[in-house]
Order: C-alpha cells, then structure tokens, then sequence
C-alpha cells in the first residue's frame, strides 16, 4: 500500500526516500517553499548557539546526504562556518558551496572585497578575526580586492541572482579565474553566496580559481534553492531508475480516520475538493511549523483565528489531531484575545506543533509527524533529517507487524 508523504522540505523528502529504500510504495505532495527552501546551508540536531554536536552522523543520515548530492561529506568533526553577520558558528554537516573552515585553522583566510550591496569585506574580516575562535585558532582573515566580470552590473543585483550567474559554465569559468587573481592567489578565499543555484555549479568555479573558496552562510535563498534542485534531481534520477516514489503539487486539506482507514481529500481547484484515489494505507506529516506554513498562527475562520492551528485538518477516532506546546494542547478556545506570545514568549512560535512518541506517531493512528511540525523539538536542519527517518521506520515497523503469522 502506498504512503502519502505530506511535505517536499528536508523532513518530507528524508521520509519518502527512506521509505523506498525499505520497499514501499510513496505518494509525495507538496504545495510549495516550506522553511527548508529558506535554510542557511548549515545543518544541524541541535541549537547551534551551544557548544559542537559530538555525536557522529547516523548510517542512514550519513547515507541520505550522499544520495542527495548537495551536502559536503560529513567529518568526523563538525564543521565552523561564517555568517554574512560577522560571527563563526558550528555546525555538523554543510552545504557544498560553503567554505569549512576547521581544516583551515591557524591560516589567513582572504575575504573578497567587491562593490556588492550587503557585503562590506573589511568590517566582516575585522569581525571574524577579532572572534574567540580565530584568536583561539590564531585564525587570520583579511580582505583583498577583487575584479569581477561585469562588475557594475553585479552592483545591485539581489543574492539569488547574483549566485544564478554561477549556473552558467562560461560565466563560473570567468569568475573563478578572476577569483584566482585575487590577494596572493593562495590563501583560501571567503566570499558570499554568490556561488550558484545548482549544487554542481561550485565545481566549475573551484576548478578555475584554483584554490580553496567557498561561501558564508545565506540568509535567504541561494542554499535553499541548492537543496531543492538536489530533490528535484533527485526525483528525475529516481524515475529513470524506476522508483517508487511519485511526487506531485498539490494542497492536502483533510485526512481523516474512518473505520475503513485512512481518507484523504485533496484541493481540485475552483475552491472544490476531492477524495485521494487509492487512499492511502499510512500518512507522514511534514508541513513544516509555523516558519514554514504547516502551522497558523492568528489564521482562519471562527476559533482558529485566535490561536494556532494546523494547515490541514487531521482527525482520528477521538476527534481532530491537536497541537501541543510545552507538553500542554493549545486550546483553540483559549479565550477572546486568543494566545498570549506577550506571556508565553516568541519561542512558543517554534515550540508549537503536534505531540509525537519516540517513533514519530501521531494520536492518530496511521499518521506519523516528522520535521518542524513536531511539538517541542529543535527546528534544525539534520533533526528534520532524523526525524524523517525515523517516521519512514517507524510506518515500516507498524506495517510489518500487522502482516498475519501463518503456521
């Protein structure tokens, strides 16, 4: 029976591939960008403000990374990276494009200097080497100029384009080469992430500077972007390949428990609905939380507009699956002001999401959570990774022990 995979972000995507590495058959849709499409490039389980995760990478984790093609391998130690804000944080695992900085300590580390808006090399450097890192490390970055081609008309352009020129082999070719000239021509080059939308792109840049060069952090855009050209390859690889897993647009809008298993309606444009044919024998959740649109927060008509409540209606035996913060249900009758964040606190607004036990199943049954639309849970790249899989487990585990034992 098919697995109906709600959800194309980090979580969503980890669920169905380890669903079909198991053998079972995935339906995936999703409506649009969620929070993984806006993510950093860092990927992490748990708050990265907190001293390194020393835990090694998981078999599977370690192994979905490498399917999906736009990750750095994962060390053995976690990598340090730098943000477009002037601070270097940990984290376990990377995008391809980012320059790692672990390997490189005790080295100076050339910033590119160059007239693009947001991007002042002198201050970042001067931050960066001033950290408790770099003086620890003895860690030294410094900015030196650099000739871009089509300098004037890269000015002004936003990020997202900026890093799109990278996707054009001629363009990455003379970037890297006018990188190469830079500063000493050595020393690893820092620069922002300019380095293109498609995970392949850093290659051909790298290859013509010749030296080591990476990215900082992005705050918005071009690693998401990364991500999902890597699932979307990764669904084209698969379908030549004969996968299980078909993937579709689309909004969920009902999943509903009847004596008869699950049933699922489906949005059919003109505001109609329609009923999922087959229905599906088990559900993963990864709508993502409040960032990413799975929750609503001050949304919808009568009672929901005062408090939080899911994109979809999910319901079992005993009613509508509901959501929990700090291990207490949000009340979606909390009063006429509804939730307080004055008195609950901003956090609440990552915190909020549904209850799920240790094997990511819901109160409903048949329907596993995964991702940031799991109560109390860090909202963190490689935990949604984790989660997926063990939600994909977890339908595997459930599955096998309702096969009747013949003797």
């Amino acid at each position: 029976m098919t697995v109906l995979v709600v959800g194309g972000g980090l979580a969503g995507v980890a669920a169905a591939w380890s669903l079909e590495r198991r053998g079972r058959p995935v339906l995936m849709i999703w409506e649009g960008p969620g929070a993984s499409a806006s993510y950093s490039g860092a990927l992490d389980r748990l708050d990265w403000d907190g001293p390194p995760d020393p835990r090694p990478l998981a078999r599977e984790a370690d192994e979905f990374l490498r399917a999906l093609g736009c990750w750095a391998p994962a060390e053995a130690v976690g990598a340090r990276l730098a943000t477009s804000s002037g601070m270097l944080r940990p984290a376990r695992c990377h995008d391809l494009a980012l320059l790692d900085l672990e390997p490189l300590r005790g080295r100076r580390i050339e910033v590119v200097d160059v007239a693009i808006r947001g991007w002042d090399a002198v201050e970042l450097a001067r931050a960066w080497s001033a950290s408790s890192w770099a003086r620890l490390t003895r860690t030294e970055f410094r900015a030196v100029p650099a000739r871009l081609p089509e300098a004037e008309a890269l000015r002004f352009l936003p990020e997202g384009e900026l890093a799109a020129r990278a996707d054009d082999p001629a363009w990455a070719v003379a970037f890297g080469k006018a990188l190469r000239a830079a500063g000493d021509g050595e020393s690893p080059l820092l620069c922002g992430p300019w380095l293109g939308l498609l995970p392949g792109s850093v290659s051909g840049v790298r290859e013509a500077a010749r030296r080591p060069i990476g990215e900082v952090l992005s705050a918005l855009g071009p690693a998401g972007f990364r991500f999902e050209a890597a699932r979307d390859a990764w669904f084209a690889r698969s379908s030549v390949m004969g996968s299980q897993v078909q993937a579709r647009r689309g909004t969920v809008l009902d999943i509903q428990q009847t004596k008869r298993g699950l049933a699922v309606w489906v949005a059919a444009g003109d505001g109609k609905h329609e009923a999922l044919e087959p229905a599906p024998s088990e559900v993963v959740l990864a709508v993502g939380g409040v960032a990413g649109g799975g929750v609503r927060f001050l949304a919808g008509p009568g009672a929901e507009s005062r408090s939080f409540s899911l994109s979809l209606r999910v319901a079992g035996e005993r009613g509508p699956l509901s959501l929990r913060l700090d291990g207490r249900e949000v009340s979606l009758e909390s009063g006429a002001q509804g939730m307080d964040l004055q008195s609950l606190g901003r956090g609440a607004l990552e915190r909020v999401g549904v209850l799920a036990d240790g094997t990511q199943l819901t109160a409903v049954a048949n329907v596993w959570a995964a991702g940031d639309v799991v109560a109390d849970r860090p909202r963190a790249g490689l935990e949604a990774i984790y989660s997926g899989i063990a939600a994909a487990r977890g339908v595997c585990r459930v599955s096998a022990s309702q096969i009747p034992v013949t003797v």
